[in-house]
């Protein structure tokens, strides 16, 4: 019974956090694209002339107080899911996102499986042997790829990929009315490079897991017993890894959505980064808030059930 109510007050905090956090993050994306130089109506306008532009900012309502448009948009999109409509079009968000949407989703669809792939299995491999020369390559290789800019790192896969290999295109289009599996090596650069850094995070972590596991005491005394390394890997420290592990590929998922956003702007892919800055640049704030609280719901749903793995692992033992 304690071990439920444990877990049910676990369960509880969480529940009532993540929503909380969902709204302010939104919220704050909203402020801050107001507070930004220029508006809707400035880029709507073409014109500098003040009473045209303070014609179009009126139709808008771009001229009501801050808060009356935020509670406003934040009222719609979290008590009816409507996430408002385009200044310059009228067309809704959702529908405007759509086509994005779905070409990001096979992006991350392409990408998360190698990040995991990478990450766990190089993150084991150094972890088993810490201080070893593989450790060492491994982990610096790690260390410098996240020490790179996602922007540059990308940069250097499209080079290398585009132009020395010739296995994808220099800009990652996808045909008209299409979707990316209509061109499969549109996807190659921005999978690659989202699973390369997000990978080495995860490296870092997993190692850590497996370092930590490695040093209790009945796994130190299978190696003094003789057993061979290989078994003891397999049998316990993979074991007594595995929450932790499972908590760091949590933990990743967020960075595969969120890392398309600087990814896709490098390699040219029309996904919902390039739609989120196309429409930061035309100060499109509800739909840049409404695209944000997306994100924010995604990052915050794995860390959320991160936290509520770590919670349920913490108290077994």
């Amino acid at each position: 019974m304690p071990h439920l109510s444990h877990r049910a007050s676990s369960i509880i905090r969480l529940a009532l956090r993540a929503p909380v956090l969902l709204v302010a993050a939104a919220m704050t994306s909203f402020v801050i694209m107001d507070v930004l130089p220029g508006d809707a109506a400035s880029t709507i306008a073409r014109t500098t002339d003040p009473a045209t532009v303070d014609a179009v900012r009126s139709r808008l309502g771009l001229d009501d107080p801050l808060l009356v448009r935020l509670g406003e948009w934040a009222t719609a999109l979290f008590l009816h899911g409507d996430g408002g409509h385009l200044y310059a079009s009228g067309i809704p968000v959702w529908e405007a996102a759509a086509s994005s949407a779905r070409n990001s989703t096979y992006l991350v669809a392409c990408a998360l499986p190698l990040l995991l792939l990478i990450g766990i299995l190089s993150g084991v491999f150094a972890g088993l042997r810490p201080t070893a020369l593989r450790d060492h390559v491994l982990s610096t290789g790690a260390q410098t790829t996240l020490a790179t800019p996602d922007f540059a790192v990308t940069t250097v896969l499209l080079v290398l990929c585009a132009g020395v290999l010739h296995l994808a295109p220099a800009v990652s289009l996808v045909p008209p009315g299409g979707t990316p599996l209509d061109r499969p090596d549109s996807l190659i650069v921005p999978a690659l490079a989202i699973a390369l850094v997000g990978g080495a995070w995860l490296q870092r972590l997993v190692r850590a897991a497996i370092v930590d596991a490695a040093a209790l005491p009945h796994i130190r005394a299978a190696h003094l017993a003789g057993h061979h390394p290989v078994t003891v890997a397999w049998r316990l420290t993979l074991p007594a890894a595995a929450g932790p592990i499972v908590q760091a590929c949590a933990a990743t998922i967020p960075y595969a959505v969120t890392g398309t956003v600087v990814v896709e702007n490098v390699v040219g892919f029309p996904g919902i980064g390039t739609l989120i800055a196309t429409f930061i640049a035309a100060r499109e704030t509800i739909a840049v808030a409404t695209l944000t609280a997306v994100f924010a719901a995604i990052t915050i749903a794995a860390f959320t059930l991160a936290d509520l793995h770590h919670d349920i692992q913490g108290r077994r033992a």
